[in-house]
């Protein structure tokens, strides 16, 4: 009885080793799979932020669409009507059909289809009036677009650029139209508080190591992060408007140094040409490098991060800011 009782016991301690075992394993793997998460969720917010700019450029041809002839008004079309009517006229009934009733249930649904048969023309020239008046006001928005219609601007941006999905890159933007035809795009970028302060990185133990990021390595990242948004604005800019060349003024909170205020202030400007862009590699550049590449202008060190820059002796004109 007792050998009994210590083999019970026994097998008992075993199976909470065992037990004890597996909820070790799982909370180590539990733990990786965070680990490894968190550092995926970094590295996708830092290429979210400082890799707005890696899209490929693809241009509306907005003049083609504006040089087209309006479609004239549809013609409305009774064929199937027509095919159904000869249908209907020419039926001759059978003796058989005339006998038990089969003629008058045949005259029904072939009256029945006639009906039908109008309704589909109907439907088929409803679909043509409006495929015609969509393509009409294809022609007069993209007219409107050339002209530089500021509402127009403004309409094309909301439905055919990406800039709204860029909470990392692109908080607000106001347009400012200059005599001349020129476009500035006014960027509210990120803040540099809103930067991460921290790196996490994934060691080989399968480990995340949490370090806290150098000031000159957020005020890197925030000179990234302006950069890579102004190409982007820029490309989205030049993707959906029928311009050659936009201009980009990204802007951001920075503390007055005489006021000791904290304000909204120009910190960087970018005149990008269609041309420029497209012969780019947009996927594989530095945003920074880019940028001064392009002629941009800032002033940014990695000891003070960015300095406001006037806009004036770039020939941008003051604007009511938008709310």
């Amino acid at each position: 009885m007792a050998s009994s009782i210590r083999a019970v016991r026994r097998e008992q301690e075993r199976a909470e080793r065992r037990r004890l075992a597996y909820e070790k394993a799982a909370q180590k793997q539990a733990a990786l799979e965070a680990a490894s998460s968190a550092a995926d969720e970094y590295d996708r917010l830092i290429e979210a932020l400082t890799g707005a700019h890696r899209v490929q450029l693809e241009r509306r041809d907005w003049h083609a669409v504006a040089a087209a002839a309006p479609p004239a008004e549809p013609d409305r079309s009774a064929v199937q009507e027509a095919a159904a009517r000869r249908e209907l006229d020419a039926y001759r009934p059978g003796w058989l059909a005339r006998t038990f009733g089969g003629a008058k249930r045949r005259r029904i649904e072939l009256t029945a289809a006639v009906e039908d048969a109008r309704a589909r023309d109907e439907a088929a020239f409803e679909a043509r009036l409006q495929e015609a008046e969509a393509r009409r006001a294809e022609i007069d928005f993209a007219r409107r677009l050339v002209a530089r219609d500021p509402a127009a601007v403004a309409d094309a941006l909301g439905r055919y650029t990406r800039l709204g999905d860029l909470p990392f890159s692109v908080e607000g933007l106001d347009l400012v139209f200059v005599e001349g035809g020129r476009i500035v795009a006014m960027i509210d970028g990120l803040d540099l508080e809103d930067l991460p302060d921290r790196s996490v990185t994934l060691l080989q133990s399968g480990q995340a190591s949490v370090k806290p990021l150098s000031q000159g390595k957020v005020l890197e990242l925030h000179r990234d992060a302006i950069c890579s948004a102004a190409v982007r604005a820029a490309a989205e800019c030049l993707a959906a408007l029928p311009v050659e060349a936009i201009e980009v003024v990204m802007q951001t909170d920075l503390l007055d140094r005489g006021s000791g205020h904290i304000g909204v202030t120009p910190v960087l400007y970018l005149r990008a040409a269609a041309q420029a862009l497209v012969a780019v590699n947009l996927p594989r550049t530095d945003a920074a490098a880019l940028v001064e590449r392009l002629g941009g202008h800032f002033d940014w060190s990695r000891k003070e991060g960015f300095r406001g820059i006037g806009l004036g002796e770039l020939d941008v004109p003051a604007y009511e800011r938008g709310e």
